[in-house]
C-alpha cells in the first residue's frame, strides 16, 4: 500500500491530520495511490483516450495490470499534470464491510461526504468538490485530495 512518506515533507502533516481524523472517527480507509510516475499517469491518461492495446501497452509498461475493454474506456484522469506526480497528492477511500465502494450510490454517498468532510477540516482539498457534481453533489474524483501550497 501506497503510504503518506511517499509525499513531500511539506503536505504530509496535513494529509497526517486527516488520516488522523478518520482513526478518531472510527472510519475504516484505504491509501489507494500517493506519489505516482510519469509512466502510470501516461497510462491513467491513456484510458477513454486510446485503443485497448495501446492503453494495456502503456500500464505493461508502467507495472499495472491489462484492462478489459470496459474499463479501458472509462476516464479516469483528465490531466497530465496531476498533483500525485509532485508528491503533494493521495487517493483515500472509505473501506466499508471489508469493500472499497466505488460507485457512490444512496447507501454509502454519506461515508464519502464525510471523508471529504475531514479532509478539507485538515486543509485538503477533495477531488469530490470538482464538478461535475453527481447525484449526491460528489464530484467526479471522490478519492483524490491534494495541497498544492502549504
Amino acid at each position: 500500500m501506497p503510504k503518506i512518506q511517499l509525499l513531500i515533507p511539506e503536505v504530509r502533516p496535513y494529509f497526517e491530520a486527516f488520516l488522523a481524523s478518520l482513526d478518531k472517527q472510527g472510519l475504516n480507509y484505504s491509501i489507494v495511490e500517493t506519489l505516482r510516475t510519469l509512466a502510470v499517469q501516461e497510462a491513467y491518461y491513456a484510458q477513454g483516450r486510446k485503443p485497448l492495446a495501446e492503453i494495456n501497452d502503456l500500464r505493461k509498461k508502467a507495472g499495472l495490470y491489462p484492462l478489459g475493454e470496459a474499463e479501458g474506456k472509462k476516464i479516469v484522469t483528465k490531466t497530465m499534470d496531476s498533483a500525485h506526480l509532485l508528491g503533494r497528492a493521495a487517493d483515500i477511500v472509505p473501506v466499508v464491510n471489508g469493500k472499497i465502494p466505488w460507485t457512490i450510490a444512496g447507501e454509502n454517498a454519506g461515508i464519502w461526504l464525510a471523508f471529504g468532510r475531514l479532509g478539507k477540516e485538515a486543509g485538503l482539498e477533495w477531488g469530490g468538490d470538482w464538478t461535475p457534481l453527481g447525484a449526491y453533489g460528489i464530484g467526479w474524483d471522490a478519492p483524490h485530495y491534494q495541497k498544492m501550497s502549504a
